[in-house]
Parts: structure tokens; C-alpha cells; sequence
């Protein structure tokens, strides 16, 4: 990531995001995206913010080594990927529906502590 110091916020979390899904997140290269990341903090938006959550817990687990972010920066993290979940699709409150009319007791949704929403 030669270039990654001209990256804005809305770039690096595109980029972070990224690695996270596609479980690429090469340890030589976290260092470099956790000081970026650290530097500009204060400019991201909330899905920026999002997306930066689903990195910080794949980095965390993967490279728990280089976890670089301050506790105050991770809750920041996790209440902005909180706020910006999905809503539950058509195809979800079917499911669940079904589920009800056959007298299966479930939790429509599951929320983890780390934030995730579990169907």
C-alpha cells in the first residue's frame, strides 16, 4: 500500500473492510492501516466507523499482536457498528414467522457482546 498516506477516511475503511471480508489481513500491512487509521480517527463517519469495527475484530483475533486501538477508540468502533446494523430481510421475519406458527420458541435476533446480530 504504497500510496496509503494520500487515502482518505472513506478510502481506508472501503480498503479495511475489504481485507476483513475476504480474510486477507497480512501482518505486514496491519501496522502500516492501524497508524493511518489511528491518524485520521477523528474524520471517519459512521459506516466508515463500521467498517472499521468488522477490521479492528478480524485484526484482533488474527494479529491480536498488533492491536494498536485505545479501549475509548474500540467502544467508539462498536457503538457506531451497532447503530449502523442491518435491518432483518423479508426472507428473516418469514423464517421467523414460520418458526412461531410451528411453536418453535427462538430469538428473532441474537446480538453478540462484540455487537454482531446473529439470525
Amino acid at each position: 500500500l504504497p500510496r496509503l498516506g494520500e487515502f482518505n477516511s472513506q478510502n481506508i475503511a472501503n480498503t479495511v473492510w475489504a481485507f476483513a471480508c475476504a480474510g486477507c489481513i497480512a501482518s505486514d500491512r496491519i501496522a502500516a492501516l492501524l497508524d493511518r487509521i489511528i491518524a485520521v480517527l477523528s474524520t471517519f463517519e459512521a459506516i466508515g466507523l463500521s467498517q472499521l469495527y468488522q477490521f479492528w475484530l478480524s485484526v484482533s483475533v488474527e494479529h491480536p499482536q498488533l492491536q494498536r486501538l485505545e479501549p475509548h477508540h474500540q467502544e467508539r468502533l462498536r457503538q457506531a457498528y451497532v447503530q449502523t446494523m442491518p435491518r432483518p430481510s423479508r426472507l428473516q421475519r418469514n423464517v421467523s414467522t414460520a418458526l412461531s406458527r410451528l411453536g418453535w420458541t427462538h430469538e428473532f435476533e441474537y446480538v453478540t457482546e462484540e455487537g454482531f446480530s446473529l439470525d
